[in-house]
């Protein structure tokens, strides 16, 4: 199979721990871009993040950010797709959020001019005060305007495990929502976990799909490379789906090929084996599926 797509994760994929491309990973991203291959990242992370690497690597072509529930163009920020929740369940989640004791924040869609949305700062725990404190372009409202948000992407918790377990667990029993629980990084474990609540479907797999078909590109010639949990229906959906030698278990999993760790070069190992390697324009035989 000849790959003509690939989609890349950012965190613990195509960064190495430091948050860096090393430079072997950098050149094979080059050559499949020389080769005709269209180079795409998929990431949690926004544009103005996404966007720096792009430039650093030669990527030139829209990018699925935000989890996939967004496709901006890699140079201008044009908006090309939104999974945006609708009103009724923007304000069923910030209800929820509030009557459990924390603080909702909001993310809303670049279309719609962007930013962040979040409750009165008084009802920021230490976690939410910390989080926020760090960011721009935030809004703070009356919890009643905030639960009539429009255009927003998805609704944010930061708070310990613990605390933000019976909050979890009511939200994973409506079927309209999708939730994610994610874990401090290694070295900040002091930021909190994360509850991510988005539209039920949105997912990077949704994005890239739509991306690959404005291209003319089916999903079989499609190879995404990621680690994380939000890169389990990306790789499911792609035609070769390969996981990073650090990646958690379910990733590993699933993956039809396992590559080295992001300090490793693994992505530039995924890319020279089944991209730029004789044997890549062959049978496919090479690969497990």
């Amino acid at each position: 199979m000849k790959y003509r797509m690939i989609a890349l994760d950012l965190d613990g994929t195509l960064l190495d721990s430091h948050g860096r491309v090393r430079p072997r990973v950098k050149e094979a991203v080059r050559k499949a871009i020389d080769l005709g291959v269209i180079v795409t990242i998929a990431t949690g992370r926004r544009l103005h993040f996404a966007q720096k690497i792009a430039e650093e690597i030669g990527i030139d072509v829209p990018l699925v950010l935000h989890g996939g529930t967004l496709i901006q163009d890699s140079a201008t920020g044009e908006v090309i797709y939104e999974d945006v929740m609708s009103p009724s369940l923007v304000r069923e989640a910030v209800e929820l959020v509030v009557n459990y004791g924390h603080q909702p924040v909001l993310f809303v869609s670049p279309s719609a001019g962007g930013g962040l949305l979040a409750g009165p700062p008084e009802k920021d725990s230490v976690l939410a005060s910390q989080y926020l404190n760090s960011q721009r372009n935030i809004k703070r409202l009356p919890y009643e305007d905030l639960a009539n948000a429009e255009h927003v992407l998805s609704v944010w918790v930061i708070e310990d495990h613990d605390v933000l377990g019976p909050l979890y667990e009511a939200m994973v029993k409506r079927p309209y929502y999708k939730v994610l629980l994610w874990e401090p990084e290694p070295d900040k474990p002091d930021t909190g976990y994360l509850l991510d609540i988005l539209n039920v479907g949105a997912s990077k797999a949704k994005a890239l799909r739509h991306l690959a078909a404005s291209y003319g590109i089916s999903m079989d010639e499609v190879m995404a490379i990621g680690d994380q949990i939000n890169d389990l229906e990306m790789m499911e959906a792609a035609g070769l789906g390969v996981a990073m030698g650090n990646a958690i278990s379910p990733v590993r999993e699933l993956a039809n090929a396992v590559v080295s760790s992001n300090d490793e070069d693994g992505v530039a190992e995924a890319i020279e084996r089944f991209v730029l390697s004789e044997e890549a324009v062959g049978d496919g035989s090479q690969v497990r599926r």
